[in-house]
Order: structure tokens, then C-alpha cells, then sequence
């Protein structure tokens, strides 16, 4: 594992699921999510992952909302790290397929999942095929564009060893760059609930020339961020995360 003097602190401003009605801070067009990504930017954030909403509020991959949102943040001459979210977004028949669209916005890096997902969301099961062969193809079409991937890892240490494998077939950039989404198990099955043992048996098991954050959900927010610092990586906040400031307090930004 690579270690740093520096700590890098990802701010992901909304998610694909939570609307204002959870919280009505949160941002979901373009301008809304530009001026909370460049407020961030000036508390101390240097990179930005993003999700996009279409018209009505519903997760999209199209590019062209991705263009808008990256043309506003970059007006306000603020130099934060881009990373557009390549998750499937809400539209009927939508799919992995749709992280290829992701790409023609030209981010400076993108989330690449690891590890077939099944959500949770009103009584329904989605499941995200984020199998070996999509991953694969979607980590060279984003090395041919200049795009750094984020692997984000749901699955716990078995997705470690498709990291492995993807960094072993396709010349990729080092260092490896690697979210660990922790406490997801309410939303997402097969998820890694947050202990500080499953958090360092992760970090334990990163590829060589890695570098690592960790992220929280909800209350596992705080703690999550904390240890992931202790043991030398970085760490993510935002409202895609958690939408309080403290136990019963919505947050303002």
C-alpha cells in the first residue's frame, strides 16, 4: 500500500436513489451540484464523485448532463478532481451497458464497480452484473480515453481478486486507486457491514502500489472515515452517504 503525507478527501455530493423529499439540500441539477461540489472544494475536498439526474430527478448516464455538470464546475475556476459515477441510471431498460455513455463526457476519472450488486429499493431486488468481462471492457475502453478508474469494491475481499486480475491483464495506471463502500447491508445485499476487523482485513489485502479510501453509510460515516486515515488511506463524505450532520439533523450541505 502506498501511503501519503497528504490526505485526499472525495465529496459525493448526491447518489442515485435519495431525493430532496429525504432531504431537501440536496442537490440534483447541474448548477445545484457545481456550486455544492465548489463549496466543498473550498473546505478542503480535492475530488468530486458524481452521480446525474435527469429533468425529473431520476439517475441518467446521459453524457450530456455529465457535460453540463463538468462545464459549471469548471466555470467557478475550480480545479477539483472530476469523477463521473458509471452506475446504471433510472431510465426504463437501462444497464451496465450504459457506464460506456459515462465515458463520451470525458471525466478525469470514473467509478468502476466490482462485484455483481443486488440493491434494495421499495420491496424490489436490482440486480448490477458487474461481472469480470464488463469490467474488463469497460477499464480498457476507459485507459484508451486517458481515464483513471476508481474500483469501487461492494463484495468484500473477493472483489480484491478481481482488482488483481484487471491490474494484471490491462496495462493500467499505477498507483491502483480503491474505494471500500462499508455498511451498505440494509440497501445492498451481500455487502461489508463497518467493523475496524473488516475494515483492516480489507486494507490487509489490497494490491501492490494501491492506494485506498473508505466510505460509510449513515451512522458508519464518521468512524468509517476515521479509521480508513488511521491506517494510512483517505476518506469519502457527502450526502450519497449520509444525508445527517449528527443523530436527527438533516444536513445543510
Amino acid at each position: 500500500m502506498i501511503k501519503t503525507d497528504k490526505l485526499i478527501i472525495c465529496v459525493a455530493p448526491l447518489g442515485s436513489f435519495i431525493s430532496k423529499e429525504a432531504n431537501p439540500n440536496i442537490p440534483l441539477q447541474p448548477d445545484e451540484i457545481a456550486e455544492e461540489v465548489y463549496r466543498s472544494w473550498n473546505e478542503g475536498a480535492c475530488l468530486a464523485h458524481i452521480h446525474a439526474r435527469d429533468k425529473e430527478g431520476k439517475a441518467t448516464t446521459n453524457p450530456e448532463v455529465f457535460r453540463d455538470i463538468f462545464r459549471r464546475i469548471r466555470e467557478k475556476d475550480c480545479d477539483i478532481i472530476i469523477e463521473f459515477s458509471t452506475s446504471p441510471g433510472r431510465e426504463p431498460g437501462a444497464s451496465v451497458e450504459d457506464a460506456f455513455r459515462v465515458l463520451e463526457a470525458s471525466p478525469e476519472m470514473i467509478s468502476l464497480n466490482v462485484g455483481t450488486a443486488v440493491f434494495m429499493r421499495a420491496g424490489k431486488e436490482l440486480v448490477v452484473p458487474w461481472i469480470r468481462s464488463v469490467d474488463e471492457r469497460l477499464a480498457r475502453a476507459a485507459l484508451e480515453k486517458g481515464i483513471k478508474a476508481e474500483f469501487e469494491l461492494y463484495c468484500g475481499v473477493g472483489s480484491l481478486v478481481e482488482i488483481n486480475y484487471l491490474m494484471e491483464t490491462i496495462p493500467l495506471p499505477k498507483p491502483c486507486w480503491v474505494d471500500f463502500p462499508m455498511d451498505m447491508q440494509r440497501t445492498t445485499q451481500n455487502a461489508t457491514p463497518f467493523t475496524p476487523r473488516n475494515l483492516m482485513h480489507l486494507v490487509d489485502n489490497l494490491p501492490p502500489d494501491s492506494m485506498f479510501m473508505a466510505l460509510g453509510v449513515g451512522a458508519a460515516q464518521l468512524p468509517t472515515a476515521v479509521q480508513s486515515i488511521l491506517l494510512g488511506g483517505h476518506a469519502r463524505v457527502g450526502f450519497e452517504d449520509n444525508i445527517y450532520y449528527r443523530r436527527g439533523v438533516l444536513a445543510k450541505s
